[in-house]
């Protein structure tokens, strides 16, 4: 019987490539950031290259979903950092630093939550600090979508307690809360904002099958051992 080695080269696999790539771009806190190589992509047809733009397009599309379903801020607090960082011009250095320590965690992160620990990060800056680096960037050219009548300031408070305070919606999801706390009430998911526990008592798991062209039944709603499907 011939033994054949199931790590060798194969017409489908890639010549080994050089050990000189660089593939750890930044450490930030506890995360690294991954250099990955599209080795092939050159290779491609043209009905695949088109394929996998359209599936980058999708995902970016899908990031913006995930993002809103982590916290219902999330998507403010990106956009308030990054024209911050598209304007930097004048903010102060140790304030320009931190805050882009921060949104680089937010960034790899999908929201200020650890993706492994799910617990939240913090901006080591106060609301002086924030306040006058958009004021700065507002004045190169930023544009943070305040609603009539709001100030910086204001638009600051709203996310204060989700950048300074540690004790505030301090994971995404807790499923040990403690006695007489609420394990939706004291999750951060966007998907429980104004949700209880006490919401879903007495409600019954519940299924609506619709049959699609493959004749397999769809599940939709319910619950599902006490909590939302």
């Amino acid at each position: 019987m011939e033994c054949r080695d199931p790590f060798a080269r194969s017409e489908g696999r890639p010549a080994t490539v050089g050990t000189d790539r660089r593939h750890l771009l930044e450490q930030i806190d506890d995360a690294a950031v991954v250099q990955l190589y599209a080795d092939g992509f050159e290779k491609l047809s043209l009905r695949d290259k088109t394929l996998v733009w359209h599936l980058y397009q999708a995902a970016l599309a899908g990031r913006d979903i995930y993002y809103d379903q982590r916290h219902r801020h999330n998507l403010g607090i990106r956009r308030l950092l990054e024209q911050i960082l598209r304007h930097p011009g004048g903010v102060p250095e140790a304030t320009l630093k931190e805050l882009t320590r921060y949104t680089k965690l937010v960034w790899l992160n999908t929201g200020p939550y650890n993706n492994l620990t799910a617990r939240k990060f913090l901006l080591n800056l106060d609301r002086k600090r924030v306040i006058e680096a958009m004021e700065i960037a507002e004045a190169n050219g930023a544009r943070f979508d305040l609603a009539d009548g709001e100030t910086i300031a204001k638009r600051v408070e709203t996310y204060a307690r989700v950048f300074f305070d540690a004790d505030f919606e301090p994971m995404v999801t807790c499923k040990t809360p403690g006695d007489d706390q609420d394990i939706l009430a004291s999750s951060a998911n966007n998907l429980y904002d104004g949700v209880t526990m006490a919401d879903l008592e007495g409600g019954k798991e519940s299924a609506q099958f619709a049959a699609g062209e493959t004749g397999r039944p769809a599940r939709r709603g319910g619950l599902q051992g006490g909590r939302p499907l």
